[in-house]
């Protein structure tokens, strides 16, 4: 089951990258022709890729919740050296 988990993690990353590509390019392409429209929907693609990663995380979080995998944080501090 891990293996779906990373798959999952590679394909939200996969689409992080492509709205981050199409953010750079509305912007590069405002600034060529001189338009402020392409900086300002740049801004809601960037609004819709933090609510994205937001979900995929909490997604992300609830099955290890579920699965038991989750560790503790009073176990992480135990590995102290």
């Amino acid at each position: 089951m891990i293996t779906g988990v990373r798959n999952l993690i590679r394909i939200l990353l996969s689409i992080e990258v492509m709205l981050l590509c199409l953010t750079f390019m509305f912007v590069a392409v405002a600034v060529i022709i001189n338009n402020v429209a392409g900086q300002v929907f740049a801004i809601f693609i960037l609004a819709i890729a933090a609510c994205e990663s937001a979900l995929g995380l909490s997604l992300l979080i609830m099955f290890f919740r579920n699965r038991g995998m989750l560790t503790s944080f009073e176990s992480l501090s135990s590995l102290k050296g």
